[in-house]
């Protein structure tokens, strides 16, 4: 009798030792402390290897890494959630987030196999939308712009009237009236320099780049077109030297300003879509998940 008294008594020690230190880790966490949340959460884990807790102590861990930017570590433990506890509840917000790591280290590939595990495991749910969500992030960002209105609008399907809902249609819309966008061929750029000095620069949105340029090589043509009138042909093959560099200089800075014009408007797009996001949802762009 004595020993089931004292065995009873450890049991209840041990678990509000278990308990208390849950709580604290808890209060870390919430409270943004996440370098001690993580030294908490792994104490509990080493006092008590058993608690039933170990799922979302282990799962909070990850997302502390995240929080301090440590996405490597972050990811593994998430994995580490999905492989010890497949049938917890936290199994499809583990894998949400280690698509998410992924999204941020731009293998968009990589993510975009991770949410559509994720929407096909969850079926209609929310965590499906949000996998949904991402899936159009991923795919703005790789210029599938029919495939990211696509899945903007499943998240409607899946859960109207709701925030998420609500961004996803206004993402859908304004990808839809605002693409493709209007870039421009770097190799007609190229090709248009080829012919006028400055020409594919001009075309490139530099109007100045593109004037400096055709009016260098138009003096360098003048230069040597005048030493070879006046025979002066060692004067002009130097000139032609110097003047080719300036002259292929000036097809290579077509492309690449063409290029750079491409990449701003891509950038610009983005950035206003993702204010768009930010402006209409609590969500900031960030998939919701538990704790």
């Amino acid at each position: 009798m004595l020993s089931y008294v004292l065995i009873s008594l450890l049991t209840i020690v041990q678990h509000q030792s278990e308990m208390r230190r849950f709580l604290y880790a808890d209060h870390l966490f919430k409270q943004r402390a996440y370098r001690s949340a993580i030294l908490e959460y792994k104490r509990l884990l080493f006092y008590h290897p058993d608690t039933t807790q170990a799922d979302l102590a282990r799962y909070r861990i990850g997302l502390s890494y995240y929080h301090q930017g440590n996405r490597e570590r972050a990811r593994q433990k998430f994995e580490g959630v999905t492989q010890n506890f497949p049938n917890s509840p936290l199994y499809l917000h583990a894998q949400l987030m280690i698509g998410r790591t992924y999204f941020d280290a731009k293998n968009y590939s990589t993510a975009r196999s991770t949410f559509f595990q994720i929407a096909n495991a969850d079926a209609g749910g929310e965590t499906a939308a949000q996998a949904r969500y991402l899936r159009g992030w991923c795919y703005i960002h790789e210029q599938a712009w029919f495939k990211a209105i696509t899945e903007f609008r499943t998240v409607q399907q899946l859960q109207p009237d709701t925030p998420l809902s609500q961004v996803s249609t206004q993402l859908a819309d304004m990808t839809y009236a605002n693409t493709p966008l209007p870039f421009k061929s770097p190799r007609l750029a190229q090709w248009m320099s080829t012919v006028l000095p400055g020409a594919g620069q001009i075309y490139a949105s530099k109007l100045e780049n593109g004037l400096i340029s055709g009016a260098i090589n138009a003096a360098v043509f003048y230069l040597l077109v005048d030493s070879i009138r006046e025979e002066r042909y060692v004067d002009a093959v130097g000139i032609c030297l110097v003047g080719s560099r300036f002259y292929l200089g000036n097809r290579s800075d077509a492309r690449e300003w063409t290029i750079e014009h491409n990449r701003r408007l891509e950038v610009d797009f983005i950035r206003q879509l993702k204010q768009q996001a930010q402006d209409s949802t609590p969500l900031e762009f960030q998939p919701k998940s538990p704790g």
